[in-house]
């Protein structure tokens, strides 16, 4: 187990050669890229899996000075199995994210690594991490964090077009010593990069494109999947909170809509989530369907997707040990509220068909 786990984290950290260039993507046998999808090749999508333990020493209150600003701090990253050391290296710790950097006491960040070949022809997203953690430290802030992970590992049980994340158990150490250590939960999120490698496309990175000019599966999934998690935070024209990518399948001319960051979920539903003005509802575990009308009947055979995957959503969630009762109690009723609209044809013309958007 420790030789297996030193093996998917250092070359996670070390993978290089995972970025989407425009005309051509990296040979997996040329790189090590292939070797980073182990990090996630033993996380199933029906199961939570064991947290990696991790710890990063840096000067604490200058992070948080520097949060608003584009700047990277030094740290130390250690890498453990239980008590022992797998790896440890020095890195770049930076704040990312553009709401949550703002609302939290800590926001999410992200590890640079040093470029084991100055000389490489990748750019972007080399030798970068993602890690999503708690807001503060304390107990509501983790459940939040950990329902947001459900959210990914739900996504990911309906379809191969969607982030993988694996959760981290994260000790912070203030290099200054005037913070004392703690621990919380978060998770990684799969980078663009390799996002491309897994399901052969290239990024599109054009604002503009309506969601009626992308594939039509993977939005009318995406969309009821935002709908069942109560999440409005998105929108495909402004790429918010959506990435668009081209399949190299010839076949497959329009780009597929991917989402992330669930935060604002009514699943999830932190205390600083709030509807946005337009749809008229004061709350976010209030749904609103925002997917373009297609014919009802073009519906069933989504709905009948969500249905065969219902009993292993709470599957999930009754068997991640993360969760506390409360929490696995209030998911599983907001799912079922969802499932009562879809199993009842007349719940689902007044919540889904009625409330779609036109397609142009």
């Amino acid at each position: 187990m420790k030789k297996k786990i030193q093996l998917l984290f250092s070359l996670l950290i070390i993978a290089s050669a995972a970025f989407c260039q425009k005309d051509i993507l990296p040979n997996p046998v040329d790189t090590a890229q292939g070797n980073y999808y182990e990090i996630f090749s033993d996380v199933d999508p029906a199961v939570p899996e064991d947290p990696i333990r991790i710890e990063i020493e840096f000067d604490y209150r200058d992070f948080l000075k520097m949060k608003y600003q584009d700047t990277s701090l030094q740290a130390n990253l250690s890498v453990f199995d239980h008590d022992s050391l797998l790896y440890s290296t020095t890195v770049k710790i930076k704040a990312r994210g553009e709401v949550r950097r703002k609302i939290c006491f800590f926001p999410p960040f992200e590890l640079n690594f040093k470029k084991s070949d100055p000389d490489t022809r990748y750019t972007g997203e080399m030798n970068k991490l993602k890690v999503v953690t708690q807001c503060k430290n304390n107990k509501i802030s983790e459940q939040y964090i950990l329902k947001e992970y459900m959210c990914y590992k739900m996504y990911n049980l309906l379809t191969d077009y969607s982030y993988k994340v694996r959760i981290v158990e994260i000790k912070f150490t203030d290099s200054a010593g005037k913070i004392k250590p703690y621990t919380n939960y978060g998770f990684i999120i799969e980078t663009n990069g390799h996002l491309c490698e897994r399901i052969q496309a290239y990024p599109v990175e054009i604002k503009g494109i309506k969601m009626n000019q992308t594939d039509f599966d993977p939005v009318h999934l995406m969309s009821v999947y935002q709908y069942m998690i109560g999440n409005t935070d998105w929108d495909v024209p402004s790429l918010h909170n959506i990435r668009l990518f081209k399949l190299k399948d010839y076949k497959k001319v329009n780009p597929v809509p991917i989402s992330y960051d669930f935060d604002y979920a009514g699943l999830v539903n932190a205390d600083y989530a709030v509807p946005h003005e337009r749809f008229g509802t004061t709350t976010v575990r209030e749904r609103v369907y925002m997917g373009y009308c297609i014919p009802p009947d073009k519906f069933k055979p989504i709905f009948d997707l969500f249905l065969e995957k219902e009993d292993q959503f709470y599957s999930l969630i009754e068997n991640c040990p993360y969760l506390d009762k409360f929490n696995k109690g209030d998911m599983h009723n907001y799912l079922k509220e969802f499932y009562n609209i879809i199993k009842i044809p007349k719940m689902a013309e007044t919540s889904i068909y009625n409330q779609c958007s036109p397609a142009n």
